[in-house]
């Protein structure tokens, strides 16, 4: 039983430092946006109904933000390892009738597929708005 213990502990250990080169590829950028995003985020929905993919932005080895339209942004957590996701030049889902599942459908992209885990609704327009109404607050004064 102690040797099935550590093998499943190594195991566990190498999942974990296989990791970290891809969180190592992280930018300064896809974390300042994912911190963003996360901000604005909402509670965690089962599904979302969508039309067509508008854009998508990689933020972390398991995050992804898309967007199904105007203000209509939603962050992605999908299972990992979901290799070279940072790569990736397009994505498709698996969803069926354009509504999408959490732990159900599945981001593709070359040839890989990575299961949805969460699904979070971005207030993509609040954002906005506070992004304008700080870009035009005046400077704090130094005193």
């Amino acid at each position: 039983m102690k040797t099935f213990t550590k093998f499943v502990g190594s195991i566990v250990l190498l999942a974990g430092v296989a990791m970290l080169p891809a969180w190592g590829q992280q930018t300064d950028s896809e974390r300042a946006d994912l911190a963003r995003y996360q901000k604005y985020a909402g509670a965690p929905v089962d599904h979302v109904k969508y039309f067509t993919i508008n854009g998508f932005q990689y933020l972390a080895p398991d995050k992804l933000a898309i967007w199904f339209g105007v203000n209509k942004l939603y962050l992605l957590t999908v299972q990992t390892p979901c290799n070279n996701l940072a790569f990736a030049k397009g994505i498709g889902l698996t969803a069926k009738n354009n509504i999408l599942y959490s732990k159900f459908d599945s981001v593709t992209f070359r040839h890989q597929t990575c299961r949805i885990l969460k699904i979070e609704p971005v207030n993509e327009l609040q954002m906005k708005r506070d992004a304008r109404a700080k870009a035009s607050a005046p400077p704090a004064s130094g005193g």
